[in-house]
């Protein structure tokens, strides 16, 4: 028998009552599930953005799928993991695509260094900072911050070498590199560039093998420099020396001057040597014994070119004609070949009998008469003038300026002349002399003291033609 509800068993009430618990049931169930993948689609897009990089996903349920490019299986597990680790998944599938990143290619190191003019050029790759720094600062310490220009890169695909650490060393040897420069790498520590000697080349070179001790193979392309060689000349007239000339550095000019200061007291000296690129010769260190050996000469030229040594000049006797080419060539030593142009000086007796009578008391007081110490220094001086060939001597008197102005004349005259006549008393050829009296007005000092005027009365003899 059927009930109200037309089915047979449930009631129409308990019928709609599961009906809408069915309802209910399944509305919470599609609700919870929308809920549950919200929730993953949140957590698991958090989580995948700690790895930086650009990855997408879906979520079905409580299952996830990953999308993306990753650059190994290591990071593909570990992004896989860190998903799964979320609470409400259930399982974690993989659609990543594995790319691995290419290696970058490494590259050796590279320093080198060049000189080009005034400026020094550091260039290279090196693998760190460090390595830069370090080069930079031995090529300042050596050369000077003005002239170093920086040109080092560093790399991080540079490979790092033992023998990196030891280029920085090499700087302090190169001072005496007039050109060139270096390049160190794998194939070996090259020098280039010329240098002013054999022995400098070759420390040079040693320096090298002992900074990289067998860490770099050595090479050298280093070359004498054709320098020219220096010249100097040198010339004393009338009180002043005048030095010229090219030398290779400032401390052989300061030599030079210095000896010429030294050995020609009371001279003035002219300094016009200059410091140039020049060879340096070991004849240089003589030029200061050179300058000894013309004190015995007055005037005199002194020139030194093309490995000949010249000296020219004027001696007061016919000893130091050889005595002079002798010492020149002791003092050179082989160095220079010595030729000498030098001569007896025309006035060599004048200079030698003025310097006879110089300070002595040749007359009584006030008068033309000869004193006794007059008379035995005119003897000496007749042995001077039979010596000597030349002719043509005046003798000139000097008064100081006591008494009058014609006074001294006279007597200065009259002085000379007695002078001339004990000499021609003597045996000396009267045509060889003549006597001129200047009184006082040819003063040597200064009148005003007794020393002065007694260097006032005095006797003096002059070449004819010199007065």
């Amino acid at each position: 028998m059927e009930d109200a509800t037309g089915r047979s068993g449930i009631p129409v009430t308990i019928f709609w009552l599961l009906a809408i618990w069915v309802v209910l049931v399944l509305a919470a169930l599609v609700w919870g599930i929308e809920n549950a993948e919200s929730q993953l689609r949140v957590a698991t897009r958090s989580t995948l953005a700690q790895s930086e990089r650009d990855l997408g996903f879906d979520v079905s349920g409580r299952d996830v799928t990953l999308f993306g490019v990753v650059s190994s299986e290591e990071e593909e597990l570990a992004l896989g993991a860190s998903v799964d680790a979320i609470p409400g998944v259930r399982g974690v599938r993989s659609a990543l695509t594995i790319v691995e990143p290419e290696t970058p290619e490494l590259v050796p190191p590279m320093v080198s260094m060049r000189i080009i003019g005034d400026a020094v050029s550091i260039r290279g790759l090196v693998p760190e900072e460090a390595v830069s720094e370090a080069l930079l600062a031995a090529a300042i310490e050596q050369y000077g911050e003005d002239r170093v220009v920086d040109a080092i890169v560093v790399g991080d695909n540079v490979e790092t070498r033992p023998w990196l650490g030891r280029v920085g060393n090499i700087f302090q040897y190169l001072g005496e590199l007039r050109s060139g420069g270096f390049v160190a790498d794998d194939g070996a520590f090259t020098l280039n560039g010329d240098v002013r000697s054999e022995s400098i080349r070759s420390r040079i070179e040693q320096d090298a093998e002992l900074v990289f001790d067998g860490t770099l193979p050595i090479m050298s392309n280093l070359e004498i420099a054709v320098l020219p060689t220096p010249v100097f000349n040198a010339q004393s007239s009338g009180g002043v020396i005048t030095l010229q000339g090219t030398v290779p550095d400032q401390e052989t000019a300061t030599h030079i001057v210095d000896a010429a200061r030294r050995l020609h007291q009371g001279a003035t000296i002219v300094n016009n040597v200059r410091v140039a690129e020049v060879a340096g010769p070991t004849w240089l260190e003589s030029i200061g014994g050179i300058l000894d050996v013309v004190t015995r000469l007055d005037p005199w030229t002194v020139d030194i070119a093309d490995g000949v040594l010249t000296i020219t000049g004027l001696t007061l006797d016919e000893d130091s004609l050889a005595a002079i080419s002798v010492l020149a060539e002791q003092v050179v030593a082989g160095q220079l070949t010595v030729t000498t142009d030098i001569q007896v000086n025309p006035a060599a007796a004048a200079v030698e009998l003025t310097q006879l009578l110089a300070g002595a008391g040749m007359f009584e007081n006030g008068d033309a008469i000869l004193s006794a110490e007059g008379r035995q220094l005119l003897d000496q001086a007749i042995e001077v003038l039979q010596a000597s060939p030349l002719a043509g001597l005046v003798v000139e008197a000097h008064t100081d300026d006591l008494g009058s102005e014609d006074d001294n004349l006279t007597l200065s005259q009259l002085q000379a002349e007695a002078v001339v006549a004990y000499l021609v008393a003597g045996g000396i050829d009267t045509g060889r002399l003549s006597a001129v009296g200047y009184g006082e007005s040819r003063p040597i000092a200064d009148n005003v003291t007794e020393e002065g005027r007694a260097q006032n009365r005095r006797i003096e003899f002059v070449l004819e033609g010199d007065g």
